[in-house]
Formats: C-alpha cells, sequence, structure tokens
C-alpha cells in the first residue's frame, strides 16, 4: 500500500478520535447504557486497522500511542479503557516493522501498565494489558537460539517497587482468582515468560549489584516464596481435578491446562519451587 492511500483509511479514525480528546467528551454516554458509544465505536476502527501492519505505521508515525495513553488515563469507562489498551496491543504485534520496539521504547507505556495492574478490576481492560506485556515479552525471547534479549525497561518494570507488590504477586492473585478464562490464560503464559526472562537476566544484576552501594536486595527480588508456593498449590489442585475429569482440561481450557503445567515446571526447572513443596 502507498502512503496516500494508508492515509485515506487512517485519517478521519485519527480526526474523530482526536476531536472528542481535545473536546473533552470522550465519555460521552448513549441512549442504552450497554451499548458503545460513538467514540468507543471509532476506538474499534483503530483497533480493526492496527492489525494491517502499513496502517499500524501510519498510526506510529504520528505517535498515536500518545493519544491511546490519554485516553486510557482520562476515561471513566471500562470499555474505553479496553478498546485503547486493545489498540496499543495490537500496534505492538507488529514487531518486525520496528512499531513492537517503539513501544516498547516508552517506558510511559509499562508505568501504565503497572498501574492498571494496581487498581483496574476489569477483567476485559486486564486482558488487553496482559496481551500487550505477553507481546514484549515473546519478541524478548528468541526461542530458536534459547537466549533472552534484556530491555532495561521491562527489567525495571519486573522489579519491585519498595511498598508496592510486585508484578509477579499481581498475576498471581489474578491467576488464583479469575473466572474469566481468556485471562486465565495469557496470564499463565505470561507467568511462565516473567520466569524465564528473570531467570536469565539474573546474573547480569548481580554484575550491577556488586558495583552499586547502599541498595537493598530486595529490590532484585523478582517473585517472592509465598506467590510461588501460592502458584504451586493452587496448579496441583486445578491439574488434580482434570485429572477426575471435572477441572480445566475440558474444550477451551486444555490450552489452559496445558500452561499450568508450563508454569509449573518453569518453577521448578529454575529451583523457585522445590518437589518438598507439594
Amino acid at each position: 500500500m502507498d502512503l496516500d492511500a494508508n492515509l485515506t483509511v487512517v485519517s478521519p479514525i485519527l480526526k474523530r478520535i482526536l476531536e472528542e480528546v481535545v473536546n473533552d467528551t470522550i465519555d460521552h454516554s448513549c441512549a442504552n447504557i450497554d451499548d458503545d458509544t460513538p467514540f468507543e465505536r471509532s476506538l474499534c476502527a483503530a483497533w480493526d486497522i492496527c492489525t494491517v501492519p502499513e496502517y499500524a505505521m501510519t498510526l506510529k508515525e504520528n505517535q498515536f500511542h500518545r493519544v491511546l495513553l490519554k485516553i486510557i488515563t482520562a476515561t471513566q469507562r471500562n470499555r474505553t479503557r479496553e478498546l485503547a489498551m486493545g489498540t496499543l496491543a495490537n500496534m505492538a504485534c507488529h514487531w518486525d516493522c520496528g512499531i513492537g520496539p517503539y513501544l516498547l521504547n516508552d517506558m510511559d507505556i509499562l508505568k501504565l501498565c503497572r498501574s492498571i495492574l494496581w487498581t483496574e478490576n476489569d477483567a476485559r481492560v486486564l486482558l488487553e494489558t496482559t496481551r500487550l506485556l505477553n507481546t514484549f515479552l515473546v519478541c524478548s525471547i528468541d526461542t530458536s537460539h534459547q537466549t533472552v534479549i534484556e530491555h532495561d525497561h521491562l527489567t525495571e518494570f519486573l522489579t519491585p517497587e519498595t511498598m508496592a507488590p510486585s508484578i509477579f504477586h499481581q498475576y498471581t492473585l489474578i491467576i488464583c482468582n479469575t473466572l474469566y478464562s481468556e485471562l486465565l490464560l495469557k496470564s499463565l503464559e505470561l507467568m511462565t515468560r516473567i520466569v524465564v526472562y528473570t531467570n536469565a537476566i539474573t546474573h547480569s544484576l548481580s554484575k550491577r549489584k556488586q558495583r552499586l552501594t547502599e541498595v537493598d536486595e530486595e529490590i532484585f527480588k523478582f517473585m517472592d516464596k509465598a506467590d510461588t508456593l501460592a502458584l504451586l498449590h493452587w496448579g496441583a489442585e486445578r491439574l488434580e481435578e482434570e485429572g477426575r475429569g471435572v477441572g480445566i482440561g475440558m474444550g477451551f481450557h486444555r490450552g489452559i491446562a496445558k500452561n499450568v503445567m508450563h508454569l509449573l515446571w518453569a518453577l521448578m526447572a529454575y529451583g523457585l519451587i522445590s518437589i518438598n513443596d507439594c
């Protein structure tokens, strides 16, 4: 597609969204509370065009992700946050053409994801946030060469902050409590990748640690033993239920069962839990 063709498709959508943001009318309601607002229908269109690399590149070149960040932080509607986060996640999927790395280089996106994990109660918003984080981690793990590409922003994001729950802890809570199967599946996939990523970068972090003074050692501890044990016990119970034919292994949930086993295997393989903990 040429540039003019891309702009013909993208410009009207961008114009509608920007007008609502500038006029501070993104939360105007419609007659039926369950229907998408006109603004949300525009976000649906942005979500769709972001699945096409050429259109997504046009949005990147116009720094549209900054508009999405503004929308997510300003809106009071769960549906609007879901669509804006989903649009970001769709943009990030285009890794090879540079859009994904470009978004990862903006630390504000990861700060927003952290805020959402601390404060958000809507499962669909959490799902789209998890989809975005999964893309960042997938593309930081080179499975063909069994290597991990460390990114400072990802490492900073995963490093616990003082007096605040860690990312690993927040996803432990989601996994052990959510009834939304898609969120559970994506969270299990993400947690396995977090285990692989943090294990791979521990050595380099240890070298950095030797050069630092007066640094609390807990800042380099990505996950707490209590969380790994909670995941072990939850996973063992779910797999036991599956063995009785009443649990998570039926239909779509077979993928969940497989990812429970992948996560437990990763925790044991890297020494985060042991057979004696079972």
